[in-house]
This record gives C-alpha cells, sequence and structure tokens, in this order.
C-alpha cells in the first residue's frame, strides 16, 4: 500500500468524499473537454449508411497504415520482414496481409511500437488474462473519443450526461472489515457514487438500499457480476428496491443470460451492456435489440477461427483507426464473439480463459449458460488444472434444497465430452480477481501454452 493509499484508508468517509471528488475532478476535463465536439463527430459517423461508414474506414485504414509504415519501427520492420507495401494497403481485405499481433509480441516489443516523436500523450495501465502488467500509451483524441462514445450510449438509453448514477464495480472504497454504512462514496464531478461491492451481504442490504433510495440514480453502471450480486439479495430477501433506474449498462465482463434475467426482473429495466477494450480499439454497445453495434470511429473488427480464417464465430481481432502513439494493427484483443457483421455482433461470448481445453484440442467457450438451467445455483466457476480434469465451484441460493448434481455433471459431459472428469464442490461465495472481476473459467493451463 503506497502512501497516498495509506492516507486515504485511515481517513473519514467525509474526507474519502473529497478526495473522491478531488480526483474526479483533476480527471474531468483529461476525458470530457471535448465532449460535445467528439459526441457530434460520433453522431455524424452513426448517421453514414453501411457504404458510407465502409468508405470512412476504408480511408482511415490506408492512412494508418502508411502512418506505421513512415513512423512506427516494429511495422517498419514487420512489413519488410513480410514483403509487405504499406502504400498498398487501403481497405479491411487488405489488412489480412498483416500477420496477427499478439499481447506477448506487444509486451516484447513496446518500445518499437511507439511513435518516436510522439509527445503530450496518455498511458494506462492494464493487465493481461495472467496478470501480466501491459502498457498502453494513446493519443488524447482516442482517449476522448473512448469517453466520449460511452458517454453517447448512455444517452441512446436515455439518461444525459451528469446525470446521477451509482457504479458497482471492483473498487475497494473502504477498509474490507468496516462494515458500518455508508457504503459508497461520492463523486461530485461526475454525479457518480461509487458503491463497494466488497461489503454486499445479507446484513447491509438494507443501508445499500437506503443509501440509494436516498440518491435515486438514473442509472446503475458496472460489472454483471457485482449487479447480479446486488439483484440476488433483493430476491433472496422478497424485497423490492426502494428506487427505479431508468436503466442498466453493464460491461467489462461477460454478461450472461441467467444474470440479465435475474437483474431485469429486481430491477424492472432493461440492461445495455457495452464492450469496450482496454486497448482503446473498439467500443459496441447493445442497441434496442440487444445487438452489439460496433462503433466505426475508434476502430475496425474482425471475427476469425481457429485457422485465422473469417468467421461467423471466434476470435475478435481489433486494428485501431486513430491512435496514432502505440498503433495496434490486427490485434488478438482475447474475446471471443457470435454473429458478427461489418458493423455488428449478436454476442461477446467471453474471454479465450473463458474457453474450457478438452484432450483432442478442442476449446468450448460459453461456460456459464451451462448453470443457467438450474434456479438453486446462485454462480458458478470452472476451474481447469488439466485438460482431462475440472473443479466446478456453485454456490447455491439454498443449501436445504435437494441439488440436481447428477444432471448438471450430465450438462458439463454433453458439453465438453467425457474425457474431462468433472468435481462439484459446494462453496459459500468465489473469489474475484483483483479487480473485482468474476471469471467464469480459471485456467491453469491456459498461461503455460500462451507463453504468458
Amino acid at each position: 500500500m503506497n502512501i497516498k493509499e495509506r492516507i486515504y484508508y485511515s481517513s473519514s468517509p467525509q474526507v474519502q468524499n473529497f478526495l473522491v471528488s478531488l480526483a474526479g475532478k483533476m480527471q474531468f476535463p483529461k476525458r470530457y473537454r471535448n465532449l460535445d465536439s467528439k459526441l457530434i463527430e460520433i453522431n455524424e459517423i452513426n448517421s453514414l449508411s453501411e457504404r458510407e461508414k465502409r468508405d470512412y474506414q476504408n480511408k482511415k485504414i490506408e492512412k494508418i497504415i502508411r502512418f506505421c509504415g513512415n513512423n512506427i519501427p516494429f511495422y517498419q520492420r514487420l512489413f519488410a520482414d513480410y514483403g509487405i507495401s504499406h502504400t498498398q494497403i487501403s481497405s479491411k481485405t487488405d489488412l489480412k496481409k498483416i500477420p496477427l499481433l499478439s499481447k506477448r509480441t506487444v509486451i516484447d516489443n513496446i518500445d518499437n511500437l511507439i511513435n518516436p516523436s510522439a509527445k503530450n500523450y496518455i498511458t494506462q495501465k492494464t493487465s493481461g488474462t495472467t496478470g501480466t502488467p501491459f502498457t498502453i500509451h494513446m493519443n488524447r483524441d482516442t482517449y476522448e473519443l473512448a469517453m466520449a462514445l460511452l458517454v453517447y450510449h448512455e444517452m441512446q438509453h436515455g439518461v444525459e450526461f451528469g446525470a446521477r448514477r451509482a457504479t458497482f464495480a471492483g473498487r475497494l472504497i473502504k477498509n474490507y472489515s468496516d462494515n458500518n454504512s455508508p457504503f459508497f462514496r461520492f463523486n461530485k464531478s461526475e454525479n457518480q457514487a461509487i458503491f463497494s461491492t466488497y461489503h454486499l451481504s445479507n446484513k447491509t442490504l438494507d443501508h445499500y438500499d437506503s443509501e440509494l433510495e436516498a440518491l435515486n440514480p438514473e442509472e446503475l453502471i458496472g460489472y454483471p457480476s457485482a449487479i447480479y450480486n446486488l439483484a440476488t439479495l433483493y430476491s433472496e430477501n422478497n424485497k423490492t428496491p426502494s428506487f427505479k433506474p431508468k436503466t442498466i449498462i453493464t460491461n467489462s465482463e461477460t454478461l450472461f443470460s441467467w444474470q440479465r434475467s435475474v437483474i431485469e426482473k429486481v430491477f424492472s429495466c432493461t440492461i445495455y451492456d457495452y464492450y469496450g477494450t482496454a486497448e482503446y480499439i473498439l467500443f459496441a454497445g447493445q442497441n434496442k435489440n440487444l445487438s452489439y453495434i460496433v462503433n466505426p470511429i475508434l476502430g475496425i473488427h474482425e471475427i476469425i477461427d481457429e485457422q485465422g480464417l473469417d468467421s461467423v464465430s471466434g476470435q475478435i481481432i481489433g486494428t485501431t483507426l486513430t491512435n496514432t502513439v502505440m498503433p495496434l494493427i490486427r490485434y488478438e484483443i482475447g474475446d471471443t464473439a457470435d454473429g458478427c457483421d461489418n458493423f455488428s455482433i449478436t454476442n461477446i461470448t467471453g474471454r479465450l480463459d473463458d474457453q474450457i481445453h478438452t484432450p483432442d484440442g478442442r476449446r468450448i467457450g460459453r461456460t456459464g449458460e451451462i448453470f443457467g438451467f438450474f434456479e438453486n445455483i446462485k454462480e458458478a466457476q470452472i476451474i481447469q488444472h488439466r485438460t482431462d480434469y475440472c473443479e466446478v465451484l456453485i454456490v447455491r441460493t439454498s443449501e436445504s434444497e435437494v441439488f440436481p448434481k447428477n444432471k448438471i455433471l450430465e450438462k458439463l459431459h454433453l458439453k465438453f465430452g467425457n474425457e474431462i472428469s468433472f468435481n462439484i464442490k459446494f462453496v459459500k461465495g468465489i473469489e474475484r480477481s483483483k479487480n473485482g472481476k468474476f471469471k467464469a473459467v480459471k485456467s491453469h493451463i491456459l498461461g503455460k501454452e500462451n507463453g504468458l
């Protein structure tokens, strides 16, 4: 814990509110100083026909690839090694001449991926699927566009910029051992109440409910697993929320159908998930039909199968159209999707590490959907130790009910085959990652295979 964290966690809630608001005030101009012009730009692009959007993206592809060939040492060497003429790539089809870019390659070559003449750029850290530190460098235009795209998504679903919202994500906003209210801290700059997801329990639900009632947020936003936990507490306690949000926005995790059904039933409103990459390459928000509409302004996407061929189901590949500081071209984001066309995706199906690896070499995703068939499962996680052995951790909604263990095993074997043995364990709760995210699968074999 650094000195800033020690000061924060040793302070009173009033001082913590001040510090949160101060941090928000410092971030606000960085995120939103050009918001109005960015929203106009986004709306203009979205108003184009599909053909016009394709033409727009092709021009941007030509521009970014020429820029890479003239300015980025990594791509200069790559194009030379593969005999690629960067002046002859001017469309999405032409992009396929360029080999895929893995996260490992980026980490190993990060200095050569940065524009040597870039100045005053933004740097942020994220982590890979195995927690490998990963640094992103971007120009301010890319960062501001990404922030504006979220605002635009919220506005499309009835929440104006500056409306009060309650955030349920992975932030530890108070000491873990502190079970006294309040359970949120307030960022005045963005009219945002940041709630702790680490203190939610049957004992604290009434406090959360009264605080949410007093705040009366128009929007709930955060991790699907965190908002789902809040919803299940209301359901288990036969309690109706004392507030009614206009909409719920989820992000950062795969949103499962069984989570959606519980959340929407409890809060009586629709979830509009969005997909945004930590590398600021893609942004896709669900529309009224719950399809993910990929905005054409930030980046371009492909869906490929295991052979690297275009597919309606497979790995998402992203290419930036805006970031001239550290451009990622045909980057393996690490997520999978179904139902792709030029500007929409039917489903974001999960991370590559949300897949089970079978002994015969297959990779099978959408593991969480198995457990949606059983009402007595609150949540579940598969831990893969070997290609032929997995643990299945299950949190039950009620320990007194007879549990259909054999039926779950039957569905697991039906999906993954009989060569994998599954050991079901009932637990009180499932541990979250360091940033508070829920993982449907924890793999102890994926890192070895990918060299991470």
